[in-house]
């Protein structure tokens, strides 16, 4: 059955075929086109949705793997290569010595001399000469009055350096000639001739041997002998042997020392002889921490004058603590001492003195004093401070009238006992490489209880420098001094004290180096021309000029 019904269908297939052919011929249609034939497409529907095929099965990889070890056989070979060379740094040619000559306005020769060796390691050592003089003249009572000097000064040094010390020798002479051209009256001697004078002549000796250790847990020493013999145109003589040591040492957290003195001065001269016998004892012991600093001693002194001892004792302390990184740094402490007035130092601060004259030593009792210190940029320094200080036996100069036939023309000197306030100021300015600055300043207010006032003590001095390199070849500097009003005492009990009025110094230089060697250089000295005086019936010189030369080697 199921056979029939398909051949059944294979008939029906092919008969159809034939059925539409014979049909299709019969068909007679007339047909007008009334245009040409345009095919067209209909626009196509476009599916926006995307397939999205949804895969139900994950199938994870899952390997392994092994390394299998092999030796790699290298080979190494070593070539030689050139020795590279060092070429070292080109040693800068030193100038250690000098000559200087130059003349002054005054007829005032100058003329100077240094030598030291080159660079070594285990010596230094020089020489050093100079002369200076002058022949100027300077107003006195309204005449021109010969007010010159001369000095020469020899040196010679020299510095030995061992492993962790060093050794050090100063050998020093030095001339001074001195007119007493001053005069309270209408001076009489007015020419050099006639003038009395003063000669200085001072010889001294120092060595010293000291520890140059980089470790600070090693002993540090500074060892020092000096002495010193002058001798003047008064048959005045004076000898000075003077020992001192300095001892340090850090231990755990803690830095401690000592500093000893023994000090030997015969004084002699046609009025008396004294001996002055000082011994100084200083123990201390210091702590520092992070920013802080603190130290704390006592300072023993002994003092015998002629067989007659005197014990001092003075507490000393110090404390200071850095704020704000170095820009703000907060100090104080207490501080006493005896100081000692030898004849050679008086003469250094004024050489119009009574030939012969003793000054006994000034007892600082106490002093305290508090500032603060720092810096504003990395080139700008600053430093104030506020002393007050006790004391006895200060000396003040005074004109001496009696043994002068009333002329003044030489200091002596009274003491006086009281206490100085003392403020203090400092500012240091680098405005570059080429230009700095430096402002420093001093007020003094005394307080006396057996003077009237303090003899020629100015009552503040101001201090004001300028130097400006251009290209290292023109070097300009400029220097201000400034002091306030000195008090003199009156030549008669009852008089009223005399004022020295202050003074303004103004000097200027200039140097033009020519070559490394060679240099030439102008230095004006009282700009302003004032012959004020810094010790009574003593005017200094007005405007004074200096030209020379200097050569290096």
């Amino acid at each position: 059955m199921k056979s029939l019904s398909y051949i059944i269908l294979v008939l029906l297939i092919c008969v159809i075929p034939f059925t539409h052919l014979s049909a299709q011929e019969q068909i007679d249609k007339q047909v007008q086109v009334v245009r040409s034939y345009r095919p067209e497409v209909k626009k196509a529907y476009k599916i926006s949705e995307l397939p999205e095929i949804t895969d139900t099965m994950q199938t994870e990889a899952e390997f392994d793997y092994y390394i299998l070890p092999k030796r790699v056989e290298t080979k190494f070979e070593v070539d030689s290569i050139p020795a590279a060379t060092m070429v070292s740094e080109p040693i800068t040619e030193l100038y250690g010595s000098y000559v200087k000559v130059a003349m002054g306005s005054k007829l005032a020769p100058v003329a100077e001399f240094s030598i030291t060796n080159k660079r070594s390691k285990e010596r230094s050592f020089g020489a050093f000469l100079r002369h200076r003089s002058s022949a100027g003249k300077v107003p006195q009572g309204g005449e021109r009055v010969f007010a010159g000097y001369s000095t020469n000064e020899v040196e010679l040094f020299g510095k030995q350096f061992f492993e962790n010390s060093a050794l050090d020798v100063d050998l020093g002479f030095n001339r001074e000639i001195r007119y007493f051209y001053g005069s309270s009256n209408k001076p009489v001697n007015i020419k050099k001739d006639s003038m009395p004078k003063q000669n200085f002549t001072n010889m001294r000796l120092n060595i010293g041997y000291n520890s140059t250790y980089v470790d600070s847990s090693h002993l540090n020493y500074d060892l020092q002998i000096k002495g010193n013999h002058l001798n003047d145109n008064f048959n005045t003589t004076e000898n000075r042997i003077q020992f001192t040591g300095d001892l340090d040492k850090y231990i755990n957290k803690y830095h401690v020392g000592v500093n000893t003195g023994y000090t030997y001065l015969k004084h002699q001269s046609k009025y008396d002889t004294l001996n002055n016998n000082l011994l100084k004892f200083s123990p201390w012991i210091a702590r520092y921490g992070d920013g802080w600093r603190i130290q704390g001693g006592v300072n023993f002194f002994v003092d015998i004058v002629d067989g007659d001892a005197k014990t001092r004792i003075y507490p000393t302390a110090r404390m200071e603590y850095d704020m704000v990184s170095q820009f703000f740094i907060p100090y104080g402490g207490v501080d006493g001492k005896l100081s000692l007035n030898p004849y050679s130092s008086i003469t250094d601060e004024n050489p119009f003195v009574m030939p012969g004259l003793y000054v006994k030593n000034t007892n600082y009792n106490m002093s305290f004093y508090g500032g603060i210190r720092g810096h504003l940029g990395p080139s700008t320094f600053y430093n104030t401070k506020v002393k007050y200080t006790f004391f006895d036996d200060m000396y003040f100069f005074v004109n001496e009238i009696a043994s002068t036939n009333g002329a003044g023309n030489q200091f002596d000197v009274v003491y006086g006992n009281g206490k100085l306030l003392n403020l203090f100021g400092e500012l240091s300015v680098d405005l570059s490489d080429d230009l700095n600055w430096r402002l420093e300043g001093n007020y003094y207010d005394y307080v006396l209880y057996d003077q009237t006032k303090p003899w020629h003590k100015p009552n503040y001095d101001l201090t004001l420098s300028a130097k400006y390199n251009l290209r290292d070849k023109i070097i300009l500097q400029g220097d201000l001094f400034l002091s306030g009003r000195r008090w003199v005492r009156p030549p008669f009990k009852y008089d009223d004290p005399m004022k020295l009025k202050g003074y303004a110094d103004l000097n200027l230089s200039l140097e033009y180096r020519y070559s490394k060697v060679l240099s030439g250089f102008l230095k004006l000295h009282n700009l302003l021309g004032n012959n004020y005086s810094i010790y009574n019936n003593y005017p200094v010189y007005g405007f004074h000029a200096y030209l020379g030369i200097t050569y290096a080697f």
